[in-house]
Formats: structure tokens, C-alpha cells, sequence
């Protein structure tokens, strides 16, 4: 089946229910199919085939939501992009994908022209949206949109073909191209509205990014699904937020642990109505049984800890709220979409109870595979690079990345990536980057750099670099200059060691 197939049956039961919200606007199923419908014709016009790529490099907008919708209506496969990425990064995502097609923001269309001059990319439609003064080699997407009469119906789909190619990176900080498709969407988004409790005019106040996993996958994806009203906010500001919830009856709210405690925060110095709230999900780095538990006190409602990965489309393993919670676990080795299994990496066999090891995940939300990358399997179940234990009952505790990857208030940070973009420097001889704890963000970012002799590199000179590289997420938040980085005895940057000295 085509996603779009329950769109589709939703505007037929109840095409004038409120499907999106963006501020003050609003936009009914009835229109909402309308405009991907008529999305998929533009991108139809622009020379767009089933199976082509569509880049979409847009914040939380409606203008998101019909991108991909007619993108998948086209058939085509969404690739949606970090819109903090820059330059280098968007080229390198382009290059592996190949579009036909990008859809970018005002805020975004520089970075995605820049990148389509640097990379190999021919024939490549732009389009901008809510743009005043476009190039003239760039359409206005919500005008083409608004004028462009549907022409393309929902087709028939199997639920085997490409949908998404979401990104990740590796221990390389290389973007690794992570193929969906219509079913792995429909599954999660099945599992997510179960969990969730929604239904017809639930809304889910839609504060993640959409171009993550999370915000396709257990957001748009069950929201729409369900007939529920996606409430879009394009920054996160926890007051408007939280004026959001009484206003306009949020019954769910996904986020990262950063944006729990700056509602706990706001709601020491407030009184807040949140006796709509249904469902609060948790998840990434920093979750602590002390947070969910004050945050279920202040939402007087169930605040689930999960855990998942962009090759999982951000669901995996989630707790049960009608069932026994052991805080901070993220729910047990059998879920509704994933099963788990905790195993010796050197061995292949399962450890020990409550010993770590790898985690290992198989089910209905797993990827098909990289674009460009070997997947390491084992038979059916798929190698997380996650370290987990499991309990005496099956409860499963994710303890840490086998790699090094920061997590920072919901954004992955590759160290090798960052590190190679501080080494262009010229008086840097080397660097490494680690995570140090972080009471909001989880962890962050910060450098060790080995100077070349008498070099007078600064460190403001080392994160106005990166920062004028990378997205903003990824700068060091602290640079210290060391004689030499440690080594381990088999020449490997013993990175533990840097992070004792934290």
C-alpha cells in the first residue's frame, strides 16, 4: 500500500476536519489531499518519475508536509535534509542520492544552490518556498502548488517500494543513506498510534523536526494516519509551547529530555492547564527515571521512554503504558514492531543476564538496507552498534553507543566528521572530539587540538571554523590545546582517556 492510501480514506470519512496547523492557519483533510495531489502533479511537471529522489529541505511547515506527501504520491523517494546542514553536507547527501528534484526554505535554498554547484548533480529542479525574490532558475513551490490543478490520484503501490532514504552517519562521520519504504512508515505508523492512544482528532504537537526520523515516522506518520490534527511548531520555544497545549488541547507531545526540562523549568515560575495531554514520549540521551517521573507529575499522564535509530525509523522499543514500567528502561525484548536481543560482540552469543552487550533488533520497522553501505546481520537480526543490558524479566536497558557518537538535545554528532573539518586548519596538527555530560543537551561537543609549534590558533578561531563548516549542533562548545593526543598501545586515539580528563 502507498501511505497516501490513508490519507485518502480519511478524507473521505471526514474531509473537513482539521488535518494540519501551522499558527493561525489551518488546513482540512479534504484540502490537504487536494494540495498532494497537486504536489505530486508538480513534481510530475518538473520531470519527476517514479523512483526518482526529492530532496526536502524544509523546517516544520506545511509546505513539509506537502512535499513529501506528493512526493510519495509521485512514487518518488523523499530525502529529507537537516536544514542546519551546510554546504559540504548537502553536497555530499545529493551525490549519493541524485535527485530530480529539491523543495528549500529561504533559509535553506542558499546551502542546497551551493551544494548543487560543488557536486556532480544534472537536470536538478529547485524550488523554493515562500520566497520573495526567487532566482529565476527557482519555482515557487506553494504557489505552483496553490495553481496547479491535481491531475495525479493516489496510485497503486506495493508496500515493498522506496519511500524514504533518511541519514545517519558512522563512526566515519560518512552520511550513510538509510532506505524505507512504504511499509516500514505504515508499520510504525500503526505501532505508534496503538501506543500513543490517538485517534480521529488527537493532536500531536509537532515540535521535533520533521526531516528526522522521529517526525516522520512516530509523528506524521501516525497523526495523519489516525485522523488526528498535526500542530506544527517550526522552533522550539517551551512557553509556546506550552501555550500551544492549552490552547489549541495537545493530547501528545514528543521530545528530547532538553525540552522536558525546560518545561519543568517554565512550570516552576506558571501554572499550566495540560489536562488534555494523553501521551508525553521521551527519548535520547539524558533519560533519567528522575526526569520521567517529574515530568509524568507535571503532564498528570504517562511520559514514555523508547528507544530507536534512523535504521529502525526511529521506533524500536518502547515502554508499555498498560503494562509494568521499570524506569529508565526502554520498554521489553518483544515489542509491537521489534524484537531484541542483547549479544557478546566478539562471540555472537546472547550474554548473561544484566551483562552488556551488543544490541541486536529484527521486525517490521527495520530498513532494507544503505544506499552505499554494508549492513552488518547476523541471519534476520540487524547489529545496532548500541550497548544494552537486559533484565531477569526482559526489560531492556540501552546503556551507550558502542561508538563514539554524541548525542546533543537530539542531534547526532559525529566526532570523525568534526574532526576533519578542524584539521583543514593550518596550525592544527590533530584532533579529537568527544562528548562531555551536559545538563540540558544531554552531552556536547568539545575538542582536544594538538597545535603545530608556535602556532597562535585561538580557540574562538576553532569553532568559528567549524560553525562556518557544519551545522551549529556540531560546533566544540570547549577547545583545549594539548602537546599530544593519547594513543592506546595499538596506535588508536584512546578516546576514553580524553573523556576522563572532562
Amino acid at each position: 500500500m502507498n501511505y497516501l492510501d490513508y490519507l485518502a480514506s480519511n478524507e473521505r470519512v471526514f474531509p473537513d476536519r482539521v488535518a494540519v496547523r501551522e499558527g493561525d492557519v489551518t488546513w482540512t483533510y479534504a484540502e490537504l489531499l487536494e494540495d498532494a495531489r497537486s504536489a505530486a502533479t508538480v513534481l510530475g511537471d518538473a520531470g519527476v518519475d517514479a523512483g526518482d529522489a526529492v530532496v526536502v529541505m524544509l523546517p516544520n511547515t506545511y509546505h513539509f508536509v506537502t512535499s513529501t506527501l506528493g512526493s510519495l504520491a509521485r512514487r518518488a523517494v523523499v530525502v529529507p535534509v537537516n536544514t542546519r546542514f551546510q554546504r559540504r553536507e548537502v553536497a555530499s547527501l545529493i551525490d549519493q542520492v541524485e535527485p530530480s528534484a529539491a523543495i528549500a526554505s529561504g533559509g535553506t535554498l542558499p546551502a542546497v544552490n551551493d551544494a548543487l554547484d560543488e557536486s556532480d548533480a544534472t537536470d536538478v529542479t529547485v524550488f523554493g518556498v515562500r520566497i520573495d525574490d526567487a532566482p529565476d532558475d527557482v519555482g515557487r513551490w506553494d504557489a505552483a502548488v496553490r495553481t496547479t490543478r491535481p491531475a495525479v490520484a493516489v496510485p497503486e503501490t506495493m508496500g515493498e517500494r522506496e519511500a524514504f532514504v533518511l541519514h545517519t552517519s558512522g563512526t566515519t562521520g560518512r552520511p550513510k543513506g538509510v532506505v524505507h519504504t512504504h511499509a516500514n512508515l505504515i508499520a510504525v505508523s500503526d505501532a505508534s498510534v496503538i501506543s500513543y492512544e490517538m485517534g480521529p482528532g488527537s493532536v500531536f504537537l509537532a515540535v521535533m523536526p520533521l526531516y528526522h526520523c522521529t517526525g516522520i515516522g512516530t509523528i506524521l506518520g501516525p497523526t495523519l494516519k489516525a485522523g488526528g490534527e498535526l500542530l506544527l511548531r517550526e522552533e522550539w520555544d517551551p512557553v509556546a509551547a506550552l501555550d500551544d497545549v492549552e490552547t489549541h488541547g495537545v493530547n501528545v507531545f514528543s521530545g528530547v529530555p532538553a525540552m522536558f526540562k525546560d518545561w519543568l523549568a517554565v512550570a516552576s515560575d506558571r501554572s499550566v492547564d495540560t489536562d488534555s495531554v494523553r501521551t508525553g514520549v521521551i527519548g535520547g540521551a539524558g533519560v533519567s527515571a528522575d526526569l520521567i517521573r517529574r515530568s509524568e507529575a507535571f503532564l498528570d499522564a504517562p511520559v514514555l521512554n523508547g528507544w530507536g535509530m534512523t535504521e529502525t525509523f526511529a521506533a524500536g522499543l518502547w515502554e508499555d503504558r498498560r503494562g509494568s514500567r521499570r524506569l529508565p528502561s526502554v520498554g521489553r525484548t518483544s515489542g509491537r514492531l521489534i524484537e531484541a536481543t542483547v549479544v557478546d560482540r566478539s562471540t555472537g552469543a546472547e550474554v548473561p543476564t544484566n551483562e552488556p552487550g551488543e544490541l541486536l533488533v529484527r521486525g517490521d520497522a527495520l530498513f532494507t538496507g544503505y544506499l552505499d553501505h554494508e549492513a552488518e546481520w547476523t541471519d534476520e537480526w540487524f547489529h545496532t552498534g548500541d550497548y544494552a543490558r537486559v533484565d531477569e524479566d526482559g526489560y531492556v536497558y540501552v546503556l551507550d553507543r558502542v561508538d563514539y557518537t554524541i548525542i546533543t538535545g537530539g542531534e547526532n554528532v559525529y566526532p570523525q566528521e568534526v574532526e576533519g573539518v578542524i584539521e583543514e586548519l593550518d596550525d592544527v596538527r590533530e584532533a579529537a572530539v568527544v562528548g562531555k555530560p551536559d545538563e540540558w543537551k544531554g552531552r556536547k561537543p568539545v575538542a582536544f587540538v594538538d597545535r603545530l609549534p608556535r602556532a597562535d590558533l585561538t580557540a574562538e578561531e576553532v569553532k568559528d571554523h567549524v560553525l562556518a563548516e557544519l551545522a551549529a549542533f556540531k560546533h566544540p562548545r570547549e577547545v583545549t590545546f594539548v602537546d599530544a593526543l593519547p594513543r592506546n598501545a595499538t596506535g588508536k586515539l584512546d578516546r576514553k582517556t580524553l573523556e576522563e580528563r572532562l
